[in-house]
């Protein structure tokens, strides 16, 4: 393999999922389970090392069944340059590792909820079901598979049904279904050159434009402003830094309303963006920063969470230098 594919594969979208706010919300789920209800913070990192496997699974078959229409519309992946064998093969290995890791939880609530989340990551992308293609269908299943399954695979780990979980529920399943409108309404183009029967191709990209900033927006914030609300009366240390990311957020704002700063972002609203930073950004890092404090074995966790918010932190200080307000979707290719 030439060093500049090797490169771009190295490059590949996929194996940024550790730093995507699939991740985040899984990660500001666990260490609040985990402060709350108790457990071993080696078997936690492992149930997050899981779920890594799971959403990297989510990439590479949507890659897979995706790759006709990716090349047709000019979007060719750093894996579509690999051989059918060995894309399979990659596919392959990483559902032995994400097997390993149930085999070592061994936790049935989670397996069956993690091997639901799974199937339905299939149906998502293969055909003939393929309901990525199947409208206001393909988007709450998106919500489900990418945040609000593996949202609920770790309530089912901690073993912690009741309001608690609720909120984070309804939390991570509304962040999915902004995730993948706002995606869709950017990809508008190219899903439209290749046919695909996306929610945006369906209504057209000003009425979707128009239902996201009037209800998806507003409703996803507020929910991700309860969660932080919930997490702050449960853990005061994390009440301060929910204020402050408010505040620099207020601030900003007027920058723009100054015209010292630019809003570049047509789609997603600020309010949006600071729920967003709030709870997959903040949240993560308050959290197991309590937790180091309440015992060195939680240590563990750290290298996971730092890991996890580097591209964030990157593409925060490039806004900050060029002074212009945007939202960048973490995983995109190198």
């Amino acid at each position: 393999m030439s060093g500049g594919r090797l490169r771009r594969l190295l490059g590949y979208r996929g194996w940024k999922v550790w730093g995507s706010y699939d991740m985040h919300v899984c990660l500001c789920a666990a260490l609040y389970f985990l402060l709350i209800a108790g457990g071993d913070p080696l078997r936690t990192t492992l149930l997050l090392t899981s779920l890594g496997f799971y959403f990297m699974y989510g990439f590479l078959i949507n890659d897979f069944f995706d790759m006709p229409l990716d090349v047709a519309a000019g979007k060719r992946r750093a894996v579509h340059e690999l051989s059918r064998a060995a894309f399979v093969s990659l596919i392959a290995a990483v559902i032995v590792t994400s097997g390993l890791h149930l085999w070592y939880l061994r936790e049935p609530l989670y397996v069956a909820v993690y091997t639901a989340a799974y199937a339905l990551a299939t149906l998502y992308s293969a055909p003939p079901a393929r309901l990525k293609e199947r409208g206001v269908a393909g988007v709450v299943v998106n919500g489900l598979i990418e945040k609000a399954l593996p949202v609920l695979a770790v309530v089912a780990f901690f073993h912690s049904f009741g309001f608690d979980a609720f909120v984070l529920l309804t939390a991570a399943f509304l962040m999915g279904i902004a995730d993948i409108v706002a995606h869709q309404i950017y990809d508008y183009e190219s899903d439209a050159k290749t046919g695909c029967g996306s929610l945006v191709t369906r209504i057209g990209k000003e009425r979707a434009i128009a239902l996201f900033r009037g209800f998806v927006a507003p409703l996803t914030s507020a929910a991700l402003f309860t969660l932080s609300a919930l997490v702050s009366v449960r853990i005061p240390a994390a009440a301060i830094f929910v204020v402050l990311t408010a505040l620099a957020y207020l601030y900003v704002f007027l920058l723009v309303r100054r015209g010292s700063w630019e809003l570049e972002e047509e789609v997603f609203p600020l309010h949006l963006s600071c729920a967003f930073r709030t709870v997959n950004n903040v949240l993560p890092v308050v959290l197991v920063t309590v937790l180091g404090f309440r015992g060195a074995s939680n240590l563990i966790l750290v290298p996971l969470v730092l890991f996890s918010q580097y591209k964030v932190v990157v593409q925060r200080l490039r806004m900050l230098k060029a002074r212009r307000v945007m939202h960048a979707e973490i995983v995109e290719e190198a």
